[in-house]
């Protein structure tokens, strides 16, 4: 088969790529019309077979770039509104980049793995460098959505990580099960490819391997080989690729098999191996009366993010409470138990209640202190209940309101301490507003006093929010549309 006729057929028979391309992912459509129109010298090296899963954000969208052209790809993914984003160190690998961007119709972020050298490989393994980006590039023609490399350089590849990654169990199985499930590709790609222009790349742009030795590796694809002969393979195909070879550190093996054997909330606690945003962090604050929705809001958010990206949410109105907190509200209980039992009554407010509202704001400090800690590594912390001027009523100072016009020096001391924990707390960066009209607030919530819902919901209906820069957002619309909404702020914010 000659190469000109290898090319003209489909090079990835997947009716499903189009389909998908025509509904779901008028972003990536947007991205490749606009890598066309910048000439930038680029295409998606591997993973063509599974667009069903990277169109809707399933997987991971493989882009191989010139290097060269590296600052102009940036500048327009950028422009498409897609954000950079860093692995933890010991997941990095150089030469690699990745991104997320943001599709209405689809529900989770699309993430680009961009690769301005060719590796293959895990970030726990042994990865190899394939220095064959320039004449690969120069090869990709006009793919279902991305340009895609000629058929000798798709086989070629492949073959390469499908062998690479028996190295880590060689001896396990007579046959590896998974080699069965890329049977049908590996049948398609040997077909279309053109044996002479393979022998043409590898004799001039890869010399470390002969084509003698690339048989051998289709053959152990194909089951044709016992686990020894696959191990002396393993062994050969290393040892030829040896100067284009980059060991993993130990902190990335040893995060790899902490996650193999710890469960995921263990893990997590442990190292995360989320994506941070490479440009830092952001605390994101929603605000709203009670019936808005900021709890719920804040899950979706959340759970929306969390999945790719290091995400925390936050209850700045109700922290976790310290040791002290606790202990103190146990004195107070202690002490109205008590006088409830002698019947004595109490001229003024209990320094125990003083005390325990300053305990509160003490908390809510240590609260803010941890999420803007969580931020500073590159993560998204959505908050409710975050100390703002126009909701002071919500979460502020408690003590000035309790007091006499001459408040005893202790009474005193505890309200300045309480207000300097309050004050030491910094504006979030972001504040997203969820606006409802008190009375469709009491419709919402009737397990609670009418007259508590309302007065709480005119806080921040009243409230002028012209002079801020926070995104004010209708809370009366159905769930699903205010979800919607907040995605976009949120997304226009990282």
């Amino acid at each position: 088969m000659s190469l000109k006729s290898a090319i003209d057929l489909p090079l990835t028979p997947s009716p499903l790529t189009i389909s998908r391309a025509e509904g779901p992912g008028s972003l990536l459509k947007r991205l490749a019309e606009a890598l066309e129109s910048e000439g930038i010298a680029y295409c998606q090296w591997k993973g063509h077979w599974s667009a069903h899963r990277w169109m809707v954000g399933d997987a991971d969208i493989d882009l191989l770039v010139d290097r060269g052209s590296a600052g102009k790809f940036r500048t327009l993914v950028g422009g498409l509104g897609f954000k950079a984003t860093l692995p933890p160190p010991e997941r990095q690998i150089p030469g690699v980049e990745s991104y997320f961007g943001r599709d209405p119709e689809v529900t989770r972020p699309l993430h680009l793995h961009v690769h301005y050298r060719l590796v293959l490989g895990e970030f726990w393994r042994t990865t190899f460098r394939i220095p064959i980006e320039c004449p690969l590039l120069e090869s990709a023609v006009p793919g279902d959505l991305f340009r895609v490399p000629a058929p000798a350089y798709q086989f070629l590849i492949f073959v390469l990580r499908m062998i690479l990654r028996q190295r880590s169990h060689p001896l396990r199985y007579a046959r590896p099960r998974w080699l069965g499930g890329i049977k049908p590709q590996l049948d398609y790609l040997q077909e279309i490819a053109d044996r002479q222009e393979l022998a043409r790349i590898i004799g001039q742009h890869l010399t470390a391997l002969d084509l003698s030795l690339f048989d051998a590796c289709v053959a152990a694809l194909r089951g044709q080989a016992d686990p020894i002969t696959r191990v002396v393979l393993l062994c050969r195909l290393h040892w030829r690729l040896r100067a284009h070879a980059r060991r993993a550190p130990l902190t990335a093996r040893l995060s790899a098999l902490l996650e193999k054997v710890l469960p995921l909330n263990l893990v997590r606690l442990v190292l995360d191996g989320r994506m941070r945003l490479a440009g830092g962090g952001k605390v994101i604050a929603l605000v709203g009366g009670d019936g808005a929705g900021k709890s719920t809001c804040a899950v979706k958010l959340a759970d929306w993010l969390s999945d790719d990206f290091l995400t925390t949410r936050a209850h700045l109105g109700n922290p976790p409470r310290s040791a002290l907190t606790l202990l103190v509200g146990a004195a107070l209980k202690t002490e109205q138990a008590l006088r409830r039992w002698v019947r004595l009554p109490l001229a003024g407010v209990s320094p125990f209640e003083l005390l325990r509202y300053c305990c509160a704001a003490r908390d809510c400090y240590r609260l803010y202190q941890k999420v803007s800690r969580f931020a500073a590594r590159g993560g998204i912390a959505i908050c409710e209940r975050y100390p703002t001027p126009e909701t002071r009523l919500h979460v502020g100072p408690r003590i000035p309101d309790l007091l006499p016009a001459e408040p005893s020096p202790l009474a005193q001391r505890l309200r300045d301490a309480e207000a300097s924990y309050y004050q030491r707390i910094l504006p979030p960066e972001h504040v997203i507003v969820l606006r409802l009209d008190p009375e469709l607030a009491v419709i919402r919530k009737p397990e609670e006093p009418a007259d508590y819902v309302r007065a709480r919901g005119r806080v921040v209906w009243e409230a002028d929010w012209s002079g801020t820069a926070a995104h004010v957002v209708d809370a009366s619309r159905p769930l699903p549309e205010v979800v919607k909404q907040l995605q976009s702020i949120v997304w226009s914010t990282l």
